[in-house]
């Protein structure tokens, strides 16, 4: 016979403590299920931010790279004009 069936006033003290742990059981499953979810979810959160911003990381380098040799360049193009000039006199 289930203990769900027996009157709650015809329960003797063992039969109450074991519904007593199976819905204590049953509840830890359900906040344990909700929990890893919750996990799960921050997890993924965090892993995908941390992915923006090494890409974001990773453009800037590009972008510094990029403004750094063109700066290089200009200098060095006005350097050689400098020099045409000054071999002039």
């Amino acid at each position: 016979m289930a203990l769900e069936n027996i009157p709650p006033h015809k329960l003797d003290s063992e039969h109450y403590r074991q519904m007593l742990v199976r819905d204590g059981e049953r509840r830890f499953r359900e906040w344990h299920g909700e929990f890893l979810r919750y996990q799960r979810e921050f997890l993924n959160d965090q892993h995908r931010r941390i992915r923006e911003l090494e890409n974001l990381r990773k453009n800037i380098y590009a972008d510094h790279k990029r403004r750094s040799q063109e700066s290089r360049d200009e200098y060095l193009r006005y350097y050689y004009k400098y020099l045409a000039e000054m071999r002039r006199y």
